[in-house]
């Protein structure tokens, strides 16, 4: 019984899904948009981690995304994570988020871990793209490429958001600590270019993951 559990019983149905297929062991989740995410669980890499680890894939439009999960008591970490994805897929995971892109994404991210052991390494370049606020969606940003890198820096996580074509040019910075703190600052050329996320220059925004 255990190995037959559908994927419905832990993922429910939500407005951004079209539809879950598989077991929770061996499964698939529609992503609105025509993305399709798969995962494999990982036996042996839950065991070593006392927790839920599993290999995922993501495909669709302009999105081939793949990496490992890892679901424990502790939080959760997600980790060698590389490939193209539409922007729409993170907003499909990250449904609190205030703003919606229309944009491609390189991704290679080393690792984002919650709980205790919260940190993050890795790199995204997005293509040029367009950004709004959900409150006002006939308004929309033109966003050039941007580069977001993070990386540790003694006990912490410094996160950057930067142009591409001016990479010494600081739009967002934000600090993960190691006990799951984020403190996330916008520097007046981010409120100047990105005015679809609503934070006052100067404004830190704090949040525990």
């Amino acid at each position: 019984m255990v190995a037959t559990v559908p994927a419905s019983v832990v993922l429910k149905n939500r407005p951004w899904r079209t539809g879950i297929a598989g077991t929770i062991w061996n499964g698939e989740v529609g992503i609105a948009g025509g993305t399709r995410a798969a995962w494999d669980w990982a036996p042996l890499r839950s065991l070593a981690n006392l927790g839920f680890a599993a290999d995922w894939q993501a495909t669709g439009t302009d999105t081939d995304l793949g990496g490992r999960a890892l679901l424990s008591a502790g939080g959760w970490t997600v980790d060698q994570v590389s490939g193209t994805a539409r922007f729409g897929l993170i907003a499909a995971a990250a449904q609190a988020l205030p703003f919606q892109c229309d944009m491609v994404m390189r991704i290679d991210w080393d690792r984002l871990s919650t709980g205790g052991s919260a940190a993050a390494s890795g790199l995204i370049v997005t293509e040029p793209g367009q950004c709004w606020a959900k409150a006002t969606p006939g308004t929309s940003t033109t966003v050039p490429a941007l580069r977001i890198t993070a990386e540790q820096v003694g006990g912490q996580s410094v996160i950057r958001v930067a142009p591409q074509a001016q990479q010494r040019r600081t739009l967002i910075e934000a600090k993960l600590a190691g006990d799951g703190r984020l403190a996330v600052t916008m520097t007046p050329d981010g409120a100047a270019d990105l005015p679809f996320l609503g934070i006052p220059a100067g404004v830190t925004i704090q949040k525990q993951l």
